[in-house]
C-alpha cells in the first residue's frame, strides 16, 4: 500500500515563531475637582524605549504591548504642572491599571516650590511618604514639621545624602535642615504636599555653607527679595 505525498507532509512536525507576552498599562487623568483630562500628553520610557500616547475623551490612556520592565510614566497638560512617577514595575503579560492620576493646577508667583515625582506605596493606601535629598551633605538632620507648626518626626540623611518619612497622613508639611558647618534651612511654610498611596519625591536641596566656619546669622549674605504676583 503506497502512501500519498500529501499524508507523508502532514507528518512532518513544524512549530510558529515563539511570542514574548506582552504586558499593558492604562489609566485615567483627573484634575483637583475630579474632572477627567482629555488629550493630556503622556510619555513612558524605559531605558531607551519611549512611548507616547494622548487621553481620550474621558481622560484614558492605554500603553500596549510593552516589554516586561521598569517604567518612568510622565503626564504634561497646559496649564498643569508636570507629573511623573518613577519605578512602574511590569511583568510578562501584566495587565496593570495605575490608581486615577490627579493633576494639580500650576500656581503662578510663590508658594508650591518645584513640583515632585511620585512612586507607588506598597501596603496600606491611605498613607503617603515625602523624600527628598541634600546636595553632598551626608548626616544632615532633617526634620518634619506638622500643622502645629511643631516638629513631627526627625531623620539623617544617609551617604548619598537621601533621606525619607513614610507613612505620613495625607496633607502639607514643611522640611527644616541643619548641619554643622551649614547655615540652617528653616520651615517657613508647608510647601510639600503628600498624598494618599503615594510617595513625593521633591527635588534636592542646597544648603549654604558658613564662612570660616562661622554661622552667625548676622553674617550670612542677604538674599535677593523675591516678589510674588
Amino acid at each position: 500500500m503506497r502512501i500519498g505525498a500529501a499524508s507523508a507532509i502532514l507528518l512532518i512536525p513544524f512549530s510558529l515563531p515563539a511570542q514574548e507576552p506582552t504586558a499593558s498599562l492604562t489609566g485615567t487623568v483627573i484634575d483637583e475637582n475630579g474632572a477627567r483630562v482629555a488629550r493630556a500628553a503622556v510619555e513612558l520610557v524605559s531605558g531607551d524605549r519611549m512611548y507616547r500616547v494622548r487621553t481620550d475623551g474621558v481622560g484614558d490612556y492605554l500603553f500596549a504591548n510593552l516589554p516586561a520592565g521598569e517604567y518612568t510614566l510622565t503626564f504634561r497638560v497646559s496649564g498643569f504642572y508636570l507629573t511623573t512617577f518613577k519605578s512602574i514595575e511590569l511583568s510578562e503579560g501584566e495587565q496593570k491599571r495605575m490608581p486615577d492620576i490627579t493633576l494639580d493646577v500650576a500656581s503662578s508667583g510663590c508658594g508650591g516650590g518645584h513640583p515632585p515625582a511620585f512612586r507607588l506605596v506598597a501596603g496600606d493606601t491611605s498613607f503617603g511618604g515625602l523624600a527628598g535629598s541634600v546636595i553632598g551633605a551626608a548626616d544632615t538632620v532633617v526634620t518634619l514639621v506638622c500643622r502645629t507648626f511643631r516638629a513631627c518626626a526627625s531623620t539623617r540623611t544617609d551617604s548619598k545624602g537621601l533621606f525619607s518619612f513614610r507613612m505620613l497622613s495625607p496633607g502639607e508639611y514643611g522640611l527644616s535642615f541643619r548641619r554643622q558647618g551649614f547655615y540652617p534651612e528653616e520651615a517657613t511654610g508647608y510647601f510639600y504636599r503628600v498624598k494618599a498611596g503615594l510617595e513625593s519625591e521633591y527635588g534636592p536641596t542646597a544648603l549654604e555653607p558658613c564662612p570660616d566656619g562661622n554661622c552667625d546669622p548676622k553674617l550670612r549674605p542677604k538674599r535677593p527679595v523675591t516678589i510674588c504676583e
